[in-house]
């Protein structure tokens, strides 16, 4: 893969931090002849942190409040990601989605799951009998079932290849090993300190920024000149486990296996996740980090836990039968125990700021919607000139 670790201009039209799914999507949007783009990545390439650990599914917007960014932008693109991925033939496949109920109580939070689902826009979510979930997942134990045909699974390295290829092909600098080490407002825009693979200190200036830099996005917002405290987009590292589950039981399921998602918990719940290449998984689950490191290790500790959960409605599964696999570190805005938030994406002329765009906190299902986020942020750049 061609890389560019060099940067070639110093003053830019637009710069994008951050190189995982968002930012790339963000740059393939806005790459065109008439702009001047750089996208800053400290990592060797893209997608080293979380948008390459995650459950790599494509969701349909079912779960999230009406209204929220989160629904509308799910909703609009599951039908872009999948359009994406036809017209750059980006691995996936429209495997489908059950919900299921263990009991009479979990039944009445399904019934609430299915009419936000509809609020929402969500079309071709439909109860499933017990006969078809038993026809077509004999192993999965349930009281009652919804059923998700939109929801699917990606190849998010190829989506992210893809991306990448595009804003390339459309003359996007790209600086990755590149580290953002300050941010000044200017009477015309802004000044970008960078510190380069050598560790070189460059100045790079800009009429806009577009913080798309994930794990640390609300530390680049701090830097900016944003009081991330008093505007509430100081981020909680949230990590999610998953086990895998040995390839002699991979065929124990044949779609998403989702259960209810408990209440007061910040998740879906430990799901079955089913992979391109057929082989299976569990999770993600929960875990706030009580300081803000990046670690990724899985403890076999939780292995009681992982079965525990999946047991509960998937027939057929042994205690030895799953073993750690890997993890990811959600950035959430909320903290653990409080209420819902949802993605921050905003342009700060109202902090005196303009030109700078803010995308913070785009945990799941920020996968399914970088198309989207995207096309917000042209429309931001849009109003503003």
């Amino acid at each position: 893969m061609f890389i560019i670790t060099i940067i070639y201009f110093m003053d830019f039209d637009i710069v994008i931090i951050g190189g995982g799914v968002i930012g790339l999507s963000v740059a393939a949007e806005l790459c065109d002849e008439k702009k001047n783009v750089l996208l800053i990545e400290r990592h060797p390439s893209f997608g080293y942190e979380t948008s390459s650990r995650n459950s790599e599914v494509i969701h349909a917007g079912i779960y999230y409040p009406t209204g929220s960014l989160k629904a509308k932008l799910c909703v609009a693109g599951n039908r872009s990601i999948y359009e994406w991925c036809n017209k750059y033939k980006v691995p996936h496949r429209r495997i489908g989605k059950y919900i299921i109920a263990v009991n009479s109580e979990e039944a009445e939070e399904l019934d609430k799951i299915y009419h936000r689902a509809k609020n929402n826009g969500v079309e071709n979510i439909r109860y499933a009998s017990i006969s078809e979930l038993n026809r077509e997942e004999p192993n999965i134990k349930a009281y009652s079932a919804l059923f998700s045909p939109d929801s699917g699974i990606i190849d998010s390295h190829s989506l992210m290849q893809s991306l990448e290829f595009k804003a390339m092909k459309n003359d996007c600098n790209f600086a990755y090993k590149h580290t953002v080490a300050g941010i000044n407002k200017t009477p015309d825009g802004y000044e970008l300190e960078i510190i380069a693979p050598d560790g070189e200190h460059l100045i790079i200036s800009t009429n806009v920024v577009i913080n798309a830099a994930g794990l640390d996005s609300d530390l680049i917002a701090e830097m900016s000149g944003v009081d991330i405290d008093e505007h509430k987009y100081r981020l909680h590292y949230c990590r999610g486990h998953y086990y895998r589950i040995k390839s002699i039981k991979k065929n124990l399921v044949h779609h998403l296996i989702y259960p209810v998602p408990q209440k007061n918990v910040s998740g879906l719940g430990i799901h079955v996740t089913v992979e391109l290449n057929g082989e299976l998984k569990l999770g993600p689950d929960t875990e706030y980090l009580g300081i803000r490191i990046q670690d990724y290790s899985v403890s076999e500790e939780l292995q009681e836990k992982f079965y525990r959960a999946a047991s509960s409605y998937l027939s057929g599964l042994d205690y030895n039968d799953i073993y750690p696999d890997q993890s990811g570190i959600r950035p959430k805005l909320q903290g653990k125990g409080e209420p819902f938030r949802d993605f921050v994406i905003a342009e700060e002329s109202d902090k005196g700021l303009p030109g700078l765009i803010n995308l913070i906190g785009i945990e799941s299902p920020g996968l399914t919607c970088c198309l989207e986020i995207a096309k917000m942020v042209r429309e931001m750049i849009g109003e503003k000139k």
